[in-house]
């Protein structure tokens, strides 16, 4: 058993190494990982996989990486109150991508974690450990291993890598895919919309094999779920239409399809819970949770400092000894957001139950929405990031819907979150009728998707396949046309992949 656990450890050590100048995609075969040289017992393949969870809270929130964190700030309207590092956040906000690039010097960079900014390597060895137990758990003799458990370990690997190569779509655009463990040729770059089609594939094809939630608590939301599958799959279609118009309804009609399974069947196992005790929710493994990047006090186990707006947005009683929040939000998109004419109300518990002096400016801005301290002992939050909630159900519904002309649809999903809120339901068709501004729907649908996802690090994305990244009505900081077709929205590519693997180029916009 003790040379079993070195193997495990020693296998970990493998994953998590530091390549240094291999800072590019060409994953070494992993013959001596295979699962018949340390796979005896169900226990190791549970530590296994317990593992690659564990690669990826360390390689998009943990050992100071941002890699989410990045698409709260980018374009976006968080405005620093106070310096020392947090200019970083100017310069994202104000898509000085270029000047950001240019600061690696600079000594707040590694504390704020772009040293993975252009590392996609980091995440090819999450892909690489799920490809790793997909190629063995089936074939590899453990006696204590039942079927069951053996096809809930292979669908856990399939939505693991799907939600890597989802990550990485949406930071960098066309990529490799791999999805073969001996697969180690230098491979081209993929176009995002086939490798999306082909994660979803995937995922179709376990997702019988996923569980609806587990009855064990610390599963609930940090392991693969079907919720957590079938919100993806939306969410890569989503980003689809926003790339392949030629397709897009067919596929705002996927996105109505597989809410309809989430809200109907998903609806036995998860709910959205009331905003009088929201703690629950962003503490981690409610029944609003669909997948979660855990976190905790336990050594290890604590985000990177910058990797949720928590640590910027809090100060004194919420945070010891922080007199000044170090950011606040734009007043101009607050009122957007909270004003009568554009909320349809001034009743809005989000609003009332998230901010303190909200449109203050001098440092008194507080935005509470991730204010779970469990023994931390960094003075950080311990909120979970969640990639994905229940409510993405029906915002995304909503969205397809509008797009689809099914306007009485779209305002029944997106009233379920209103009404969740305590705000008024919006009325009317195609536009809105009952707000002085006169907001067409499909805006209604937008704002709404903000309020609701503050700080959950998808508005940037949203910006970016929307395309409402071109248009200053969403945001002060815009691409034009012809710069957002050169991949303008996506991040630099370390030069040393192109080295040596001369298949993979960087984005027009970044040569």
């Amino acid at each position: 058993m003790k040379y079993r656990a070195i193997i495990f450890s020693l296998l970990i050590s493998v994953l998590c190494m530091n390549l240094s100048c291999k800072k590019f995609l060409n994953v070494s075969p992993v013959g001596a990982m295979s699962g018949n040289n340390f796979w005896k017992t169900k226990q190791d393949v549970e530590q296994y996989a317990n593992g690659i969870y564990t690669l990826l809270r360390s390689y998009t929130c943990g050992n100071g990486n941002t890699l989410l964190a990045m698409a709260d700030y980018r374009c976006g309207s968080w405005v620093p109150n106070v310096t020392n590092g947090n200019e970083f956040v100017a310069l994202l906000r104000g898509n000085k991508m270029n000047n950001l690039v240019a600061s690696s010097n600079y000594a707040w960079w590694d504390d704020w974690g772009f040293g993975n900014m252009d590392q996609w390597m980091q995440l090819y060895r999450v892909v690489s450990g799920a490809n790793n137990l997909i190629a063995n758990v089936p074939g590899t003799d453990i006696a204590d291993l039942t079927d069951a458990d053996r096809r809930l370990y292979h669908a856990e690997a399939v939505f693991i890598r799907s939600l890597s190569y989802f990550i990485m779509v949406r930071h960098w655009g066309d990529i490799p895919y791999i999805a073969d463990i001996n697969d180690v040729g230098k491979n081209p770059r993929t176009n995002q919309v086939e490798l999306f089609q082909k994660c979803i594939n995937d995922l179709q094809g376990v997702l019988g094999d996923l569980p609806w939630t587990y009855a064990d608590a610390s599963k609930k939301g940090s392991r693969a779920m079907k919720g957590g599958a079938l919100v993806l799959m939306m969410e890569m279609y989503m980003w689809m239409a926003g790339f392949d118009d030629a397709n897009a309804m067919a596929y705002y009609q996927k996105v109505a399809d597989l809410s309809h399974t989430l809200i109907e069947e998903g609806g036995n196992y998860y709910k959205l819970l009331p905003y009088d005790n929201y703690q629950v929710i962003f503490n981690g493994h409610s029944d609003e949770s669909l997948f979660e990047i855990s976190q905790s006090s336990k050594p290890g186990e604590l985000f990177s400092f910058y990797a949720t707006v928590g640590a910027l947005t809090l100060m004194t009683p919420y945070k010891p000894s922080v007199s000044v929040t170090p950011l606040y939000y734009d007043q101009y998109y607050l009122h957007q957001l909270y004003d009568v004419d554009y909320n349809g109300s001034n009743a809005d518990a989000r609003a009332s139950q998230w901010f303190e002096n909200m449109f203050s400016t001098d440092g008194t801005f507080i935005f509470k929405k991730f204010a779970n301290f469990n023994g931390g002992v960094s003075g950080n939050p311990t909120d979970a990031k969640i990639m994905f909630r229940y409510v993405d159900a029906f915002l995304l519904r909503a969205e397809a819907l509008e797009k689809l002309g099914d306007y009485p649809g779209a305002l029944e999903a997106i009233n379920v979150v209103r009404k969740r809120a305590g705000a008024t339901e919006f009325e009317g068709g195609k536009t809105v009728t009952n707000m002085a501004a006169g907001i067409t729907l499909e805006d209604a649908i937008w704002w709404e998707r903000e309020r609701e996802l503050m700080g959950e690090s998808s508005f940037f994305y949203d910006l970016v396949r929307t395309k409402k990244i071109m248009s200053s009505l969403y945001t002060m900081n815009t691409i034009n046309y012809e710069d957002f077709m050169s991949g303008a929205w996506t991040y630099p590519i370390d030069a040393a992949i192109s080295t040596v693997n001369p298949n993979v180029s960087s984005n027009p916009y970044w040569n």
